[in-house]
């Protein structure tokens, strides 16, 4: 059966022309519309909200343009939230090009399949998700700016959802956080620097691919976590400047390919909570990291071959990336506050230089030597030995 987003065209060519609702200047909150295929044009336009959810969609077919939506009810369950656009039962909706402002959540999704987020600016009070999104199978959030909320994107029970080609920046939690679905394509988002980091979870053949994890670096937190995942994809991502670029636990049949890992503590994790994991990890590039992989699952089935190491050997040989601490810090993760001392660093080097001394873990039997390049924290990391020269040479 054909959905009924997917009639609206036919219903214009028999001269059935959707409703239109233009709202201008100031308008007061809340609005409620329950008309299907209504077009609501709010270019210029503000509606400003105290109680509840300022905009209720609550029929199919609605598309929402251009409008700025100001506050909302102060109840800021993470979820149960009061919403400056609040969808139910709003199958094949859109919002686009809205602007939020003072709201706990900015778009809170339910029963919706089909809806889609598109070109949303947001910033949120600290408390609730961006966009929250639940039981929306096939919706999309897409090209959105979220930032200041807990968790930029949340998303429960939503299979086949989009969410692509956004910017996640600055939330207390994680940039973009799937839950118990399956079939998800996360694709072409900036997730940068958020409290903890990125997750997928407790779903399977979820693809996670060409995104941007950057600057995740609180003593535990992740470019991104892949838990109690099946049959998922991490592909063709970069993780730079992380505590641990990618985490998998407990994660069976998962891919790891083509991904690109620079200069962050662990660049790979695979660790186990209460299942097994399985993974097969190729084509990825490991450069400037301080460990490039840890296993410490030892019942894991892992698969490395044919990755490109910055510290691999010119030899056909096998590379074993990781080092004694990187074991020891599996085990005892708050040493992970040490993983930058001086005294760290010196060991490494010195494993790095004595292979014998290393712990095999895990060795990669067809791995590629990468060139070295400059870090990208070189220059910042030079300016910042100089600064304390000169202040220890000064204060002396």
């Amino acid at each position: 059966m054909r959905p009924f987003w997917g009639l609206l065209p036919l219903l214009a060519v028999f001269g059935l022309a959707a409703p239109e609702l233009r709202l201008q200047g100031e308008v007061e909150g809340p609005l409620v519309l329950t008309t299907p295929g209504l077009q609501v044009e709010g270019e210029g336009a503000v509606l400003r909200g105290r109680e509840g959810h300022t905009l209720a969609l609550l029929a199919p077919g609605i598309r929402v343009r251009g409008l700025k939506v100001v506050g909302a009810g102060p109840e800021d369950d993470f979820f149960e939230p009061d919403a400056a656009i609040y969808l139910q039962g709003c199958e094949g909706c859109l919002v686009e090009g809205v602007v939020v402002e003072g709201a706990p959540t900015a778009v809170r999704m339910e029963d919706s399949p089909g809806a889609v987020i598109r070109d949303l600016k947001a910033v949120g009070l600290g408390e609730s998700p961006g966009v929250l999104v639940y039981s929306s199978p096939g919706a999309r959030v897409e090209g959105s700016h979220l930032q200041g909320f807990v968790e930029g994107i949340y998303v429960e029970y939503s299979p086949g959802m989009v969410i692509r080609d956004n910017l996640l920046e600055g939330n207390g939690r994680y940039g973009f956080h799937v839950m118990f679905s399956w079939e998800v394509v996360v694709e072409g988002n900036r997730s940068l620097h958020n409290g903890i980091g990125n997750a997928v979870m407790h779903g399977a053949q979820n693809r996670v691919v060409g995104n941007l994890l950057l600057g995740h670096r609180a003593p535990v937190a992740y470019g991104l976590l892949l838990q109690d995942e099946r049959g998922s994809v991490a592909e063709a991502n970069r993780f730079l400047g992380n505590t641990l670029g990618l985490v998998l636990m407990d994660a069976e049949g998962v891919r790891v390919a083509g991904n690109g890992f620079a200069e962050n503590g662990t660049a790979l994790r695979i660790t186990r909570e209460r299942g097994g994991n399985s993974a097969s990890v190729e084509g990825n590039a490991f450069l400037g990291n301080l460990y490039d992989l840890l296993v410490d699952d030892p019942e894991a089935k892992v698969e490395v071959r044919g990755n490109r190491y910055d510290r691999a050997s010119g030899l056909p040989v096998p590379h074993l990336p990781t080092g004694s601490f990187a074991l020891l810090l599996a085990r005892q993760p708050e040493l992970s506050l040490f993983a930058l001392s001086p005294g760290v660093i010196l060991w490494e080097g010195v494993e790095g230089q004595v292979p014998g001394l290393r712990t095999v873990a895990l060795a990669d039997p067809a791995a590629e030597r990468l060139p070295r390049e400059a870090p990208l924290a070189g220059p910042w990391l030079a300016l910042g030995l100089l600064g304390g020269w000169l202040w220890w040479r000064l204060r002396a």
